[in-house]
């Protein structure tokens, strides 16, 4: 007889050229889960990051992608695997996650069993969480997006959705996946506490700017500008009469990362041209990897 599985929880980590930090990131969550899959999109993989990866147990099942396959392609493998091993819930980390308190996973044991149709439950990383909210219970508020690090995903409404939109590679994938499930609804649920510790990019100080003001914003690799304008337009064609007030709040986002460039960045010009190639590639309804013809890629950093 096969073993229901319904209770149990099995768990996804996306690596990129990782650090061997990522070790003690997977220790934070893995005596909580089954089974962990960890899909590797490096081009090269270390072999020796492997090793000391597999040794931390038989839980550990190993997959080299021997590409960068995206992060949406990569959740989708997991989430196939973690179907076909006959579970219901997947938690979904990136390597610079870990949890600084793992009473989450007893939470999320609790909340899933008051037979909600909830689609993810997420671990809060930070107290300053602007967006809508909505208290759902003592532990949990309901909110309208997540970020993929730190979910516990229902399985059944994955596949309700047809999983994650592969043709958007990184950016805006989580907000993408959360539009899919509301529409259906489907809640999204994130702790009232602070769980787990997350980096979005780095910060950068950028001193004095040409408003005569201080202050630190968050930096990503160049490519993520390419990413994050070809993909921000591609949700709102796709949403624009189904939640324009995410598209107006998107489309105010990519104004305020164009004028960040202009007035604040450093290497302005390598920033600007990939900003405007994610929109001529938007116009031309090209979604592949950037680099896929020929250009470097480095899109982790």
């Amino acid at each position: 007889m096969e073993e229901d599985k319904s209770k149990l929880l099995a768990g996804c980590i996306i690596l990129y050229n990782p650090i061997a930090e990522v070790t003690k990131n997977i220790e934070s969550y893995l005596p909580f889960l089954d089974i962990l899959y960890v899909v590797d999109n490096s081009e090269n993989p270390d072999s020796d990051l492997e090793k000391k990866i597999e040794i931390l147990g038989s839980k550990i099942k190993y997959i080299a992608a021997h590409k960068n396959i995206g992060i949406a392609s990569a959740l989708n493998l997991a989430a196939r695997l973690a179907v076909e091993g006959n579970y219901h819930w997947l938690l979904t980390m990136d390597q610079d996650s870990r949890f600084s308190d793992t009473s989450f996973f007893n939470l999320w044991s609790e909340v899933i069993a008051q037979n909600q149709k909830i689609g993810l439950v997420a671990a809060s990383y930070t107290p300053e969480y602007d967006r809508w909210q909505k208290n759902f219970s003592a532990q949990f508020n309901e909110i309208h997006f997540a970020v993929t690090s730190g979910n516990i995903i229902n399985l059944l409404a994955w596949k309700n959705v047809g999983g994650y939109e592969a043709k958007l590679f990184i950016d805006e994938v989580d907000h993408d996946y959360c539009l899919k499930l509301r529409k259906i609804g489907y809640k999204i649920l994130i702790s009232k506490d602070v769980l787990m510790k997350h980096v979005i990019g780095e910060d950068y100080d950028q001193g004095d700017n040409k408003l005569k003001k201080r202050g630190r914003f968050t930096l990503h690799n160049p490519v993520r500008y390419y990413y994050m304008s070809r993909n921000v337009l591609f949700l709102c064609s796709k949403y624009f009469f189904v939640d324009f007030n995410f598209v107006l709040a998107r489309a105010y986002y990519l104004l305020k990362a164009l004028i960040k460039i202009i007035l604040f960045y450093p290497d302005k010009r390598i920033y600007l041209s990939r900003f405007f190639e994610g929109i001529k590639d938007f116009a031309l309804s090209r979604y592949n990897q950037y680099g896929s013809a020929g250009k470097q890629v480095d899109i982790h950093g």
